[in-house]
């Protein structure tokens, strides 16, 4: 739960920007419900290739052009013990850039190359690359994301098959978004907390979502802490409150939360997310021919005893248009089998050449 580092005002930016874009994204593709997302690892390659936009990208991804990528490269070269990212672009050979793309571009590999790359950047998490390429393939770029956190102390299984928490950060907190929310985080040395956030049954997963977000804040700025019980002393929708006989120097409440062992994996196509046709647009005019983009991202999770793992990579592939259909006037005839007609096989080659091997005679129905 201890914060690492000191921030600065940039990076303060960035992390409200990243949540911002999140919550926005997360609005404009109705992705709430998805198993795993990565709206961070998007946001990393947009903010990379911001410079190559037209447009303004301030509420688009938060920050100004400029600061944006200043930030997605702080982000990128930042020491982290539990953090991995990386952004890479590939040109194929032969390709002329009109213009330059504020990203080292290597030789396009192959999809094996694509595939070693998604593999090496997420500690094997995802081993393949989340989109294929093909003879169209001009130009591909892409996000890594990949975070491994352990708990400090492993938890235990209880009686209903459920990891019990003990320590770490529980609380019961009132939200504005969805009511009173029950929040368990297991603790962890290695600079990342993993919050599970529970509302009442029939609350919408984007009015929860945004509770979690609020929670987070309150938290981050000291306006809620460990052990808070915003809901009285009655029983709630995801917790009960009893009284249980304590031995020796126990604290004046115990407090256990009772969380699933998951694990989840998802694709998803973001060519609709905020900020991805401004971006990609401007990325496509570096090319000199005609071209269309799309953006996909694979993203995996888990949740177990020992601790948390996740991983996305965002692609992004910019392939030359297809061709459009040339107009032009011919003949068109039409051939009708619609009565009794005879069919023929015939064979081809060698010795065979010619021969009629089967006739039919045949009478449409």
């Amino acid at each position: 739960m201890e914060k690492s580092g000191t921030q600065t005002p940039l990076s303060l930016a960035a992390a409200e920007a990243v949540r911002t874009y999140a919550a926005t994204t997360r609005s404009a593709l109705g992705s709430a419900e998805s198993p795993v997302i990565s709206y961070a690892g998007l946001w990393l390659l947009l903010a990379s290739l911001a410079p190559a936009s037209e447009a303004e990208t301030d509420e688009i991804l938060g920050l100004n052009k400029a600061d944006a990528r200043a930030a997605a490269l702080t982000l990128l070269e930042a020491p982290h013990p539990t953090i991995g990212a990386a952004v890479a672009g590939w040109l194929r050979s032969g390709v002329e850039l009109t213009k330059g793309l504020p990203i080292v571009l290597d030789p396009l590999p192959d999809q094996a190359g694509l595939d070693a790359w998604a593999d090496a950047h997420t500690r094997g998490l995802i081993t393949e690359f989340p989109l294929e390429i093909d003879a169209r393939t001009l130009l591909v770029l892409a996000s890594a994301l990949v975070v491994t956190p352990r708990w400090s102390e492993q938890l235990e299984e209880g009686e209903d098959g459920l990891l019990v928490l003990e320590g770490g950060f529980q609380a019961v907190v009132a939200t504005e978004a969805a009511g009173a929310v029950a929040v368990a985080c297991p603790p962890s040395e290695d600079g990342i907390s993993v919050y599970s956030v529970i509302a009442e049954e029939g609350v919408s997963a984007d009015d929860v979502w945004r509770a979690a977000d609020e929670v987070v804040r309150r938290i981050d700025a000291g306006e809620v802490h460990d052990r808070t019980f915003d809901a009285g002393q009655e029983d709630g929708h995801a917790w009960t409150v009893r009284e249980v006989t304590a031995f020796g120097s126990a604290p004046s409440d115990r407090w256990r939360s009772h969380l699933p062992e998951w694990s989840a994996e998802d694709r998803h196509d973001l060519s609709a997310a905020p900020g991805v046709a401004e971006i990609a647009r401007g990325v496509m005019a570096a090319v000199a021919e005609e071209t269309e983009a799309v953006c996909v991202q694979k993203a995996v999770a888990s949740y177990d005893r020992e601790g948390f793992k996740a991983a996305a990579v965002t692609g992004m592939m910019v392939r030359a248009a297809a061709a459009a259909p040339r107009e032009t006037t011919v003949r068109q005839i039409d051939l009708r089998f619609d009565r009794p007609h005879a069919v023929v096989a015939v064979a081809r080659g060698g010795a065979w050449e010619g021969i009629p091997l089967f006739g039919s005679w045949v009478t449409p129905a």
